[in-house]
């Protein structure tokens, strides 16, 4: 395929909000009990107050250490926003080694307590209710200090400790590393309009935006009930609710935010959505350079931000208050409209090389 076409495959799969092509009719009933539907193409522009606070932090200190954001773990672009599909490997592997040693910690000096009453004679002579009490005595010492040092000690063992011990590896417990986190790493691409998610061993599902549908899920926990998005494949049914994108809010509102950012985040003919993971790229994106040209916004808003005062003035008045009475209720979806206006058949001969089968 020469760049010209693939150039061309690339323009016309780009996803636009305002101008959604006809698309096969849904196999499935697209209404599910206890998930709501959401619409597409139709944005309330706001953008996650909650993620935001976060993203601020992440977004000052990055650049202390990487001015120019080109470290490779910074994930976010005017091109892709990149997040891991959820996977148990690389948790447990990050998990292990700390819980491994509190629950040597907290359970060792009573299990060698045990051993010692049991195995020395002089220990076995004495009285039970002395045993007894000494040994209660001693646990409830062992205890305290194991409170004490457990969070000094585990930040030792994973800066410097762990770091001691790996350092001969390090070449190749990075590229390790490197691999994994590739193979689990999904992206939302705003040039191709595609969302391409990690299945794991190399394999990855890659599909049109406008063949996902967005649900708000309702996660029933101890506690109430919370909420997270999850995006459903229209015409295989595959469900994606394990991601870097997925977490569970106790705000509706918040996830409804998520959903909107994510959506202008990929139609070409909007500005990146004003939040910090993306303010360093958006000087690159033309469509939003244009956009803060006009309105004459700070290119280092977020970046010189004071977030403390921010939280407690604009950010909980303006961003959080606009996200929490914003009128959801009143959006209008362009793409359901579409649907049934060409069939399947036509339908395939007009994706993208590459994309998943239907």
């Amino acid at each position: 395929m020469n760049n010209a076409r693939r150039a061309a495959e690339i323009a016309n799969a780009a996803f636009i909000g305002a101008a959604i092509g006809p698309l096969p009719e849904s196999p499935r009933n697209r209404t599910r009990i206890g998930e709501e539907l959401q619409p597409i193409g139709t944005y309330a522009g706001v953008i996650p107050y909650h993620g935001t606070v976060q993203d601020i932090e992440a977004l000052q200190e990055n650049e202390k250490t990487d001015p120019e954001f080109k470290n490779k773990d910074w994930w976010w672009d005017h091109q892709r926003i990149r997040f891991l599909n959820g996977k148990l490997g690389l948790k447990f592997l990050i998990l292990i080694i700390p819980f491994t040693w509190v629950l040597t910690l907290w359970l060792g000096g009573p299990a060698l307590m045990v051993w010692g009453f049991s195995e020395v004679d002089a220990i076995r002579a004495l009285p039970g209710v002395l045993v007894g009490t000494v040994a209660l005595i001693l646990a409830f010492a062992w205890y305290a200090v194991a409170i004490w040092v457990t969070p000094y000690t585990t930040n030792w063992i994973m800066s410097t400790g762990i770091g001691f011990i790996l350092k001969p590896f390090e070449k190749n417990i990075n590229k390790k590393l490197d691999d994994t986190l590739e193979d689990g790493c999904s992206e939302f691409n705003r040039v191709t309009g595609q969302i391409r998610i990690a299945l794991g061993r190399g394999q990855f599902f890659e599909a049109p935006f406008v063949e996902f549908d967005a649900y708000v899920e309702r996660v029933v926990q101890h506690g109430g009930i919370f909420y997270r998005l999850m995006l459903v494949h229209r015409y295989t049914q595959k469900t994606f609710n394990k991601t870097g994108f997925s977490t569970i809010e106790a705000e509706k509102s918040e996830v409804l935010a998520l959903w909107d950012m994510l959506q202008r985040y990929m139609d070409v003919t909007q500005p990146l959505p004003d939040t910090p993971r993306l303010e360093p790229f958006r000087y690159l994106d033309p469509i939003t350079a244009e956009h803060d040209k006009k309105t004459s916004r700070n290119p280092r808003y977020w970046r010189d931000l004071d977030l403390e005062s921010w939280k407690d003035g604009e950010g909980w008045t303006e961003v959080h208050h606009r996200q929490s009475t914003f009128p959801w209720g009143s959006r209008t979806c362009k793409l359901t409209p579409q649907l049934g206006k060409i069939s399947m058949k036509d339908y395939r001969q007009r994706r993208p090389a590459g994309a998943w089968p239907i």
